[in-house]
């Protein structure tokens, strides 16, 4: 684990010191863009089909892939028809990638 990621569990205060202006930049900038989706300036776009995105719960480790992969299952017990988007763990493609479903299947899978 490194320092940064201990970090996150068990603040200290030179480092939240030394992190803090990133933090008021950060706010400034996620407050900048929002306003401009609010405003228009931005568009966004509505998707053909519902969404459902499993993200950014915590830095790892807390279980997005089995609540995944019990997202696809109950959806598809009701019949609904579902694909995933995934960059997956330490993923490095930089373009879209497709794959055979059968190789990529997480354990557990149904």
């Amino acid at each position: 684990m490194t320092r940064l990621e201990r970090h996150w569990y068990r603040p200290t205060l030179w480092l939240t010191a030394l992190l803090a202006p990133l933090e008021g930049l950060f706010a400034l900038i996620s407050w900048v863009r929002r306003l401009a989706y609010r405003r228009g300036w931005c568009a966004s776009v509505a998707l053909p089909v519902p969404v459902v995105v499993v993200g950014n719960i915590n830095v790892g480790g807390v279980g997005k892939t089995p609540l995944t992969v019990a997202l696809l299952q109950a959806l598809q017990a009701r019949g609904v028809k579902v694909g995933v988007i995934s960059r997956g763990y330490g993923g490095g493609h930089v373009r879209p990638t497709t794959g055979d479903p059968a190789e990529f299947r997480p354990a557990g899978w149904r």
